[in-house]
């Protein structure tokens, strides 16, 4: 570990990294592991911390956001606000904002609006 500027606190079994402990990345890469450990290697339960506040493991965005498979309520078919939005009170849509939504907005790249004459050079009015 002093060859890459690396450090490891925690538990050790046999000279080896084993149980719970936080292993800092070098200086340069401003990331640390925290969790199990076994025969020297992350192994287990875990999280490593990323600079930009980011975490994979339990994956949370730079912006707070946690994400979670079994509930994920962010962004959903009615409910389109960033997190951020969520956190600082932007309410979202009521029922006829939604409804005027749907049937006005574009839903798909390949929605066919209509066609508008003289929106293309060579047509002729």
């Amino acid at each position: 570990m002093e060859y890459t500027g690396s450090n490891y606190e925690g538990d050790f079994k046999n000279g080896r990294m084993e149980g719970q402990g936080e292993y800092q990345l070098p200086p340069s890469l401003e990331t640390k592991y925290v969790g199990e450990m076994k025969d020297g290697m992350f192994h287990g339960k875990g999280t490593l911390f990323f600079s930009n506040g980011s975490k994979y493991g339990k994956y949370t965005f730079a912006d707070g956001l946690e994400y979670n498979t079994d509930d994920w309520e962010y962004c959903d078919e009615y409910d389109r606000r960033f997190y951020t939005e969520i956190c600082h009170g932007l309410k979202p849509a009521d029922d006829d904002e939604h409804d005027w939504i749907l049937k006005t907005c574009r839903k798909g790249w390949d929605e066919n609006r209509g066609n508008k004459p003289g929106s293309y050079s060579h047509e002729k009015l």
